[in-house]
């Protein structure tokens, strides 16, 4: 299990099962939001986050004709998840929420030819152009499970 929080402490969540898998993205609306080059991502399971104080605000917004509902503290900002009705059950957890964040790495790098030019990417990381499917950001999350750290 691990757990997180916003930078105030007035929203707090855990996580109670494996993430399904975590990419840094640099499409250029990943760059806006999170006010940075890239977006962290983990994706996860809706059922395996419990809120376990306060309760996240909500801004709605459409992203190339796809409602998303992004998650946040209505106090510091800090984001939390986003859902879209497009991925049912699945929330894109922003990990540096995490009270430690040291047990996970992204396992890809999406949308490179959208990244910041003074970005330097580590080849060992498996890079993709545009957006792969996500059952291969998954696959790839499986397949780094030994080098990862453990509770």
């Amino acid at each position: 299990m691990h757990t997180g929080s916003c930078e105030c402490k007035t929203i707090q969540y855990k996580l109670t099962a494996e993430p399904l898998t975590c990419y840094a993205c640099h499409c250029t609306d990943c760059q806006t939001s999170s006010g940075s080059a890239f977006g962290l991502s983990m994706l996860v399971n809706e059922a395996d986050i419990t809120v376990t104080e306060g309760e996240p605000g909500v801004s709605i917004r459409a992203i190339n004709d796809i409602t998303v509902k992004h998650h946040h503290c209505t106090d510091c900002g800090t984001a939390f998840w986003i859902s879209a009705d497009a991925y049912p059950g699945i929330l894109a957890l922003k990990p540096g929420t995490f009270d430690d964040t040291s047990w996970y790495s992204p396992v890809a790098h999406l949308w490179v030819r959208s990244a910041q030019p003074w970005m330097s990417l580590d080849p060992a990381i498996k890079q993709f152009e545009k957006q792969p499917e996500f059952s291969e950001l998954i696959d790839l999350w499986s397949a780094s499970k030994s080098t990862r750290k453990t509770d």
